[in-house]
């Protein structure tokens, strides 16, 4: 088995188990058992528990990449295709449910608070936000809080539409129908106000 596969078997077995025990219960054994991997493979790839579960959500809701989108003519459909693409990784149920996970641990474990404050925090690229850099750049403007408006962005719509899948586990056919005409209709609304924004650069 290729290491790439055996790290996504036991992120997969990791995300299981914390769903199902919680994370002060969820142990190295549980995860290799789960696995079926030796606990040796899984301190060969990750340090400790919480190495596993930081590179856990990391992998699975923060480092997302939908893969390169079209550099589009138009900057609304472009931002929308984007925002799709994202939106079909973060809004799958098994995603949903680990995120329904973290945020039930995280009111318990100081560990689970610490891995998403300092992901939170880390300031790592993400995809909205370099779209954003690039599309203020090309039209030679600065903004001094770029990922202020990356995090207005993605609250406006994939995380309204992940508060209504948490909060009421709504038909999958119900938001894969809206998403793109909801999406379009954000994208404008968002880079109207955000074109007005920002000085020219100098």
């Amino acid at each position: 088995m290729e290491e790439c596969e055996r790290r996504e078997r036991i992120l997969d077995a990791a995300s299981e188990v914390l769903q199902k025990c919680g994370y002060h219960a969820a142990s190295m054994d549980k995860v290799a058992q789960h696995s079926a991997m030796s606990k040796r493979t899984l301190y060969l790839m990750f340090h400790s528990k919480q190495d596993l579960f930081r590179t856990l959500v990391s992998s699975r809701l923060f480092n997302v990449s939908p893969g390169k989108c079209l550099h589009m003519a138009d900057p609304v459909e472009e931002l929308t295709e984007l925002l799709m693409r994202l939106g079909s990784v973060i809004l799958r149920p098994d995603r949903i449910s680990l995120i329904r996970a973290l945020v039930t641990e995280s009111q318990q474990s100081e560990d689970i608070r610490q891995i998403l404050t300092s992901l939170r925090a880390g300031g790592k690229d993400n995809v909205l936000t370099t779209w954003l850099d690039r599309y203020v750049r090309a039209r030679n403007r600065s903004v001094a809080d770029i990922s202020m408006y990356s995090n207005m962005l993605f609250g406006m719509t994939i995380g309204d539409l992940m508060l209504q899948s948490l909060a009421c586990a709504p038909d999958r056919a119900w938001i894969e129908q809206d998403m793109r005409p909801r999406f379009h209709k954000a994208v404008q609304i968002f880079l109207a106000g955000f074109a007005k924004d920002g000085p020219a650069a100098s």
